[in-house]
C-alpha cells in the first residue's frame, strides 16, 4: 500500500464542469414543472387548491435546496483542486528552497 496520494487535478475539474451543467438542468427542469404545476393550480378551487398550493410550496423549496447543493458540491470540487495545486506548488518551493541542486535531476 501506498502512502503517497495522487489527484487527477482535471478530472476535478471536469467533475466540477459536470456538477455545475448538472445544477443548471435541474434548476431549468424543475423551475419548468413549478411554472406548469402554477398554470393548473388555477383550475383548483378549496382545499383542493390549498393543499397543492402547500405542495407545490414545498417542491419549490426542496428544488432550491437541491440546486444549492449541487452547486456546493461543484464548488468543493474546485477548492479541493486548487488546494491540491497549491501543496504542490509550496512543496515544490521547499524543495528547491532546501537544495537548489535538485532542480536540475529532471524529476
Amino acid at each position: 500500500m501506498s502512502d503517497e496520494l495522487k489527484v487527477d487535478v482535471p478530472a476535478l475539474d471536469k467533475t466540477a464542469r459536470h456538477i455545475d451543467m448538472t445544477a443548471d438542468e435541474l434548476r431549468a427542469r424543475h423551475n419548468s414543472a413549478h411554472l406548469r404545476i402554477s398554470a393548473a393550480q388555477r383550475g383548483w378551487i378549496g382545499g383542493s387548491a390549498v393543499a397543492l398550493a402547500a405542495k407545490a410550496a414545498q417542491w419549490e423549496e426542496e428544488s432550491a435546496r437541491h440546486y444549492t447543493d449541487l452547486v456546493e458540491r461543484g464548488h468543493d470540487f474546485r477548492s479541493a483542486a486548487a488546494s491540491y495545486l497549491e501543496t504542490d506548488s509550496e512543496s515544490a518551493s521547499a524543495i528547491d528552497e532546501a537544495d537548489p541542486s535538485l532542480r536540475d535531476l529532471g524529476l
